[in-house]
């Protein structure tokens, strides 16, 4: 992918005012244990003819054109930050592709200073929920602690406006992988109400923190992964928590696998990467 072929992006996630401290007075207790919860624009043809020529995960990463870029100093309202977007062209799925007792609850949604969510015990009733017209997958991976997987369901919209969905968000409460490391699972559907050029990403003081993308990762179902590493310092804390991130795209639905290592993880880098490889290889 050509840096070029997109613009920089003009929105992008940052971490709230506020949210320094009470990130650093958490970060222990994170790495020991799990909170409850705390546009395909291109034609179909065209994506086709590209699989049926290429056949590998390349073709499917260049069908939707799926990139990841850091960047290293911007501001943002006197704050500056470091962080990585993810870009790309998803399927695009109007409201009406989503079940009918999703669009009802959205529709009878009345609060509206909080987005729209719902929560769930099993993946198969998420599938239910999301309806026949998405086709949307999970890992298959248990947690080390023995805790159920619990899902929720959100909805992107604008609350004081027309209160249109912009994209609809599926994640989960986390599972443990070993001693000090989570995964945690999101995926999103986007409408034709969403806008902005990043499909998603993460900001974080530019002093403590570094991001830097690793090799992409094919993956055992066909998909192609784009890594990305984060170091994040805190504060009063010595060492580093590390996040490493494999975001990919299949049938046109985003998914970002996040790894997050506390600073009393004892694996390295390798180590995370690898695991990480694990946790894609079992979506199907």
């Amino acid at each position: 992918m050509n840096e070029k072929e997109y613009r920089k992006a003009m929105e992008y996630f940052t971490p709230a005012p506020g949210l320094r401290e009470r990130t650093a007075e958490a970060v222990e207790r994170r790495g020991r244990s799990r909170g409850r919860f705390g546009a395909l624009r291109t034609g179909l043809v065209a994506a086709a003819m590209c699989l049926a020529l290429v056949g590998t995960a390349f073709a499917a990463t260049a069908i939707y054109r799926l990139t990841a870029q850091t960047y290293e100093d911007e501001e943002l309202w006197g704050q500056h930050y470091t962080g990585y977007r993810i870009y790309g062209e998803p399927v695009i799925h109007p409201v009406e592709d989503f079940s009918q007792q999703l669009q009802d609850d959205f529709a009878a949604w009345n609060h509206p200073s909080i987005l729209f969510n719902q929560e769930f015990g099993t993946w198969e009733e998420v599938r239910a929920y999301l309806g026949a017209n998405i086709p949307a997958v999970w890992h298959s991976m248990d947690s080390a602690d023995g805790y159920p997987v619990e899902y929720r369901v959100q909805a992107s919209h604008e609350m004081y406006g027309d209160n249109k969905i912009k994209y609809v968000e599926v994640l989960d409460n986390g599972i443990q992988l070993c001693f000090g490391l989570n995964c945690f699972t999101e995926m999103y559907i986007y409408t034709p109400d969403y806008s902005d050029e990043a499909l998603t990403g993460e900001g974080w003081w530019k002093d403590e923190a570094d991001w830097k993308t690793l090799d992409s990762y094919a993956m055992a179902n066909g998909c192609m992964a784009e890594v990305v590493m984060g170091a994040k310092r805190y504060e009063d804390y010595e060492g580093e928590a590390h996040d490493c991130i494999g975001v990919f795209m299949k049938d046109g639905i985003l998914y970002r696998v996040s790894l997050y290592a506390a600073i009393k993880c004892p694996l390295d880098e390798t180590e995370m990467e690898s695991l990480l490889h694990q946790v894609l290889d079992s979506f199907r």
